[in-house]
């Protein structure tokens, strides 16, 4: 898989999961809890100009500079049109590991499209499942 990459060019997933006995409807707080079991428990919000804040540090900072492990898609189950993608990434500043929660598609913010298009995609870097959150089959052994 070649490094140096931008954005989320690799296929996102919706594909059902089998370990948190889940299916399309995996909630939100079930995939921030998954990663918060592998050591990505902190946070980060988005911001204009495809900036990302880090909760712990505070420290904010240009989306390029982040390393994107791993991306899960939701979709709403009531209106599939409530599409967030889960991002898991570490801060350039204090390390600390955690989670973006970014909206993508038509009714996405544009500060949280500039973000995902901005991160630099080391899925596969072995640190977390692709395109799934820890604990789910969705595919990604298959690449490996």
């Amino acid at each position: 898989m070649p490094n140096g990459r931008t954005g989320y060019a690799q296929a996102m997933t919706t594909d059902p999961v089998l370990n948190l006995d889940a299916t399309e409807s995996s909630t939100l707080t079930e995939l921030l809890a998954a990663y918060a079991d592998a050591g990505f428990d902190g946070s980060f919000s988005a911001y204009e100009g495809a900036q990302l804040e880090c909760h712990e540090c505070g420290a904010r900072f240009a989306a390029s500079e982040v390393e994107m492990a791993s991306l899960r898609r939701l979709e709403g189950a009531s209106d599939p049109a409530d599409m967030v993608a889960v991002v898991a990434l570490t801060c350039p500043r204090c390390s600390a590991k955690g989670t973006a929660v970014l909206g993508f598609g038509p009714a996405a913010a544009p500060e949280d499209g500039d973000v995902l298009g901005a991160l630099r995609d080391r899925r596969g870097n072995d640190e977390l499942p692709g395109n799934s959150a820890p604990g789910e089959a969705t595919g990604d052994e298959a690449n490996a």
